[in-house]
């Protein structure tokens, strides 16, 4: 009789023990997962978890297209062209030690496309595909992306972080924009820039939530109270949020930079993603780890979860007018939080979703935000007066500071309050926040800087409409 196994030659699931090699050879490997193929980490011999060869050759196909004048502007060939680049550009800055922890992945995604096209060097078919896939009224990608982070990031997040969040917020967002406007317009004046200009055209623009929520509105007004043409006063606007919206992308990589390793300047400095600064437990406070996995009919739940979530928040911008649809949803998806009005299971679903879309697509955005939005021409001739970048460095140097001093003193944590709140207001409204929260990587604040950008950049149009008769 063949005598009985000792409990300690084979482990659970039959992998025989060290004790027991022998039996090795009657256990059949275990089948690898499927996709565990591309799940390797990126390095110099890997792209998206491609081999490096492999992903030449798919760049290849795309540039063979473009050459030929075959790339249609499709959301299909959108995706191949966005994709490649923004991994291509993505895995140059993550080569480059010391500097990759410092946003230079995403700098260089933000910036790369922009400056070859600007000098000529970028394929105009390639350019001309992103630019309608990532803006275009048939495509939109920046919606599918947005809508995705906000409503994944908010029903993911702890109902008792949302509430004390919440309460907290008013505190730094107006603190942050009164004295942004008071100390711009002093020195602006002070330097013979002028205080009407320097609060109208440069602290105003910068807080006042991006191009399409911000200055389109806000060049209405000044046409409306100020005479003359909409559109002039939107090419004066635009470069002050472009320039700092670049200079916010830098301060978020250098923030990245000095609290990757959870460094602390000082109690309450920072919370390695989480906002708000709480005694005791912080369990409840702390958010689920974004999942990196989900079967098909999860993230199509959440997909379309995410997608309704702000179809519904545009159809009340449509009747409410004042805010963004993404304020809309994001006050949506707070209530539906705050009231538990959809299934954990529902929630756990979108959250999915934004793990999805946030750990694969960022790169694609930065790119197809690169080639739609910045412009170099007009920059050159704001440049050529030394005033008006010492002034934009200003506001946005203030913003983060005070900011994050004013969540401080409420009880939030100094980094995070800094590039929820600071960051949030001198970005480029949706665009730049999630180049901010990309830098900064806390993709997990993204909803609060979307309440940056649009309540915020809501009360600043508020504000010049008050301040034009006083100093227009």
């Amino acid at each position: 009789m063949k005598p009985a196994e000792s409990p300690s030659e084979t482990l659970p699931g039959g992998i025989p023990s060290r004790e027991n090699p022998g039996n090795a050879a009657s256990v059949p490997p275990a089948a690898p997962e499927p996709g565990a193929e591309f799940d390797r980490p990126e390095s110099w011999t890997r792209i998206m978890g491609l081999p490096i060869g492999w992903f030449a050759l798919l760049f290849g196909v795309i540039l063979l297209c473009a050459g030929l004048g075959v790339l249609p502007n499709t959301m299909l060939a959108g995706f191949a062209v966005v994709i490649l680049v923004g991994a291509a550009l993505n895995w140059i800055g993550g080569r480059v030690p010391g500097l990759r922890n410092y946003g230079l992945p995403t700098v260089l995604c933000i910036l790369t496309p922009a400056i070859l096209l600007h000098l000529g060097w970028f394929p105009a078919a390639l350019a001309e595909n992103m630019e309608i896939f990532t803006d275009g009224s048939e495509i939109g990608f920046i919606d599918f992306y947005v809508a995705s982070l906000i409503a994944g990031s908010i029903l993911g997040m702890p109902r008792a972080l949302l509430l004390k969040a919440g309460a907290r917020i008013a505190v730094p967002l107006i603190g942050t924009i009164i004295t942004v406007f008071l100390v711009v317009g002093a020195v602006g004046a002070a330097l013979g820039f002028g205080l009407r200009d320097a609060v109208l055209f440069v602290a105003a623009p910068i807080m006042g939530g991006g191009v399409g929520a911000g200055i389109v509105p806000m060049s209405g007004i000044y046409s409306e109270q100020m005479g003359g043409d909409a559109g002039a006063y939107v090419a004066q606007l635009i470069p002050a949020v472009i320039i700092a919206n670049v200079l916010t992308i830098f301060c978020a990589g250098i923030f990245n930079g000095i609290t990757y390793k959870g460094q602390q300047f000082f109690v309450g400095f920072n919370g390695n993603g989480q906002i708000v600064r709480v005694e005791g437990s912080t369990d409840q406070f702390k958010a689920k780890a974004k999942p990196t996995s989900g079967s098909f009919n999860v993230l199509v739940v959440g997909l379309t979860l995410a997608a309704t979530l702000f179809l519904a928040g545009s159809i009340i911008a449509e009747f409410v007018p004042g805010l963004h649809a993404y304020a809309w949803t994001i006050l949506l998806a707070a209530a539906i939080k705050i009231f538990g009005l959809m299934p954990a299971s529902f929630e756990d679903a979108v959250s999915s979703w934004f793990g999805f879309v946030s750990s694969t697509l960022t790169p694609a955005l930065l790119v197809g935000i690169s080639i739609t939005f910045f412009e170099f021409d007009e920059l050159g001739r704001l440049l050529s007066d030394w005033r008006y970048p010492v002034l934009v460095a200003l506001a946005v140097v203030v913003a983060i500071l005070v900011s994050g001093a004013l969540g401080w003193l409420v009880k939030m944590y100094y980094a995070e309050t800094s590039i929820a709140i600071g960051m949030g207001m001198t970005d480029m409204g949706g665009t730049g926040d999630v180049a901010v929260v990309s830098a900064a990587n806390r993709l997990e604040l993204m909803p609060f800087l979307q309440v940056s950008s649009r309540i915020g950049g809501a009360l600043v149009l508020l504000t010049v409409s008050l301040l034009i008769p006083i100093i227009g």
